[in-house]
């Protein structure tokens, strides 16, 4: 789960949390206006919070993984992430 930043194959926790919350209260507030996409967005919400929840380590560890990838070797290579 989760989103690429910017085009290369580094997860960033933090932008994807926003960008996950901003697309949820647009559910909340358009659900009406959005026909046929709402299961699309609905889907798009999924898929980022299940990946936000898999980065939160244990209750009680303190720990949340909020990058995967390596941002010298990434922005250095540009591929698709099934190439990785």
């Amino acid at each position: 789960g989760g989103y690429y930043d910017a085009g290369d194959n580094i997860k960033f926790g933090f932008p994807m949390a926003f960008t996950t919350t901003m697309l949820s209260w647009s559910v909340i507030d358009f659900e009406k206006s959005m026909g046929a996409e709402l299961g699309n967005a609905l889907k798009a919400v999924r898929w980022g919070t299940d990946y936000l929840l898999k980065a939160t380590a244990k209750i009680g560890s303190g720990v949340v993984f909020v990058q995967v990838g390596d941002p010298y070797s990434d922005h250095n290579c540009w591929e698709r992430p099934e190439d990785m």
